[in-house]
């Protein structure tokens, strides 16, 4: 794509944050995103969503507090369909333009792993794909309470982008949060085709993209020194 910056292909991931555009305000605006961002520019969004939901006449506060759940748990099986459908789709290795997409929405990160400006989501992107779903959006939470089903999924997204950051820039001192960054962790640096849960492990279970027997259990130290072998 010729708005892209030269990216050569690696045989590993490598530190550092590389130009992604060669064009400046597309680099500064549209590239480099910081992980406040999206509570930042989302939670305002969700919270007027509510507002919208209850201003209706026929809403209620327990439907629309459960429509907004329903919501957040829907997220987790939206996260799921776009890491692994859209975000690790296999371009033909023969056409220029779908090998410089699949690096543009995430071909980058698996490159640069532990570059802090690209781990959450441009919220250009987050628009274009909320615009995009906002049909199915709308029959799934109705004429009265689609705007709070979109807020719950809005929470759930930014659950996900800030635990995405979270496993890649923080130490866990939880077993949970250590359990996620090794179970991420392992998506990176171990077999990129499975782990595709972010959140949550519960649709890698469902749809049998979870560790396989023959992957060894590995501790935190050992995910520190594969990390660090990289």
């Amino acid at each position: 794509m010729f708005f892209l910056a030269p990216h050569p292909h690696l045989d590993k991931p490598r530190r550092g944050s590389p130009r992604m555009f060669r064009i400046d305000w597309v680099e500064t605006y549209f590239s480099r995103v910081k992980w406040w961002h999206v509570p930042l520019i989302w939670t305002p969004v969700a919270v007027a969503c509510v507002v919208l939901t209850l201003r209706q006449p026929t809403a209620t506060v327990p439907t629309t507090i459960g429509v907004l759940a329903v919501g957040i748990a829907a997220w987790t099986l939206l996260e799921y369909l776009l890491h692994r459908y859209l975000f690790h789709f296999t371009p033909n290795p023969q056409s220029e333009w779908q090998v410089d997409l699949s690096w543009l929405i995430h071909g980058i990160h698996h490159d640069y792993p532990w570059d802090p400006d690209r781990l959450v989501m441009p919220p250009f992107a987050t628009f274009v794909i909320s615009a995009a779903l906002w049909p199915l959006f709308h029959a799934l939470g109705g004429a009265v309470y689609d705007t709070s089903f979109f807020a719950g999924l809005l929470l759930g997204y930014m659950w996900y982008d800030l635990t995405h950051y979270y496993v890649h820039h923080a130490v866990p001192t939880t077993r949970w949060g250590k359990w996620l960054r090794r179970y991420h962790l392992l998506h990176h640096f171990d077999a990129a085709e499975l782990r595709y849960g972010i959140t949550s492990p519960l649709w890698d279970w469902v749809f049998r993209t979870g560790p396989r027997d023959t992957t060894p259990p590995l501790d935190d130290a050992a995910v520190t020194a594969l990390e660090r072998s990289h």
